[in-house]
This record gives structure tokens, C-alpha cells and sequence, in this order.
């Protein structure tokens, strides 16, 4: 995915530009604030692939956690099913 980063005030003055390439061109921009990345503008797809991802990432922490506690595959269940919905 190509990236193009902007200042804050770059990014007041083309945000309907900087909205259209993110959808039409599939491009992230980072917007900074005094030169450190504060915001990132992405696709809504690209968005909710990675909180799928993140989701995904907590639940295998959290089975890694209750393998080692021999907690039964039922409680893992439920305790990452609610991790999910939080």
C-alpha cells in the first residue's frame, strides 16, 4: 500500500483529496504534528481487516495463557468470546 504523509495544516487544507486517494488509489496517509505520526487515514476495509487481525492476535495470547493454566477448552472459549465482544 503506497503512503503519503502530511502536516496537520497540509492535511486541513486537501482532506476531500486526501479522503479520495485513500479510497479510489488504496493509500494510507499518516498525518504528523510537529513531525511525529498522530493519525494514520486508511481504507475502512484496510481498517477492519486489521482489527480482525488484532482480534484474532488477543485470542491466541489469551489461549496461550489458559494452556498453561489448564483451564478447559469451554473457559478459553468463554473468556475469549468475551474479549471479543468488549
Amino acid at each position: 500500500m503506497q503512503s503519503t504523509i502530511v502536516t496537520v495544516a497540509e492535511g486541513k487544507k486537501s482532506f476531500s483529496r486526501l479522503i479520495h486517494n485513500a479510497i479510489e488509489k488504496k493509500e494510507e496517509v499518516i498525518v504528523t504534528k510537529r513531525g511525529k505520526p498522530v493519525v494514520v487515514i486508511v481504507p475502512y476495509e484496510e481498517y477492519r481487516h486489521s482489527k480482525r487481525v488484532e482480534g484474532y492476535r488477543k485470542i491466541m495470547e489469551a489461549r496461550a495463557v489458559f494452556s498453561k493454566t489448564r483451564i478447559s477448552a469451554e473457559e478459553i472459549y468463554k473468556e475469549s468470546k468475551r474479549q471479543l465482544e468488549e
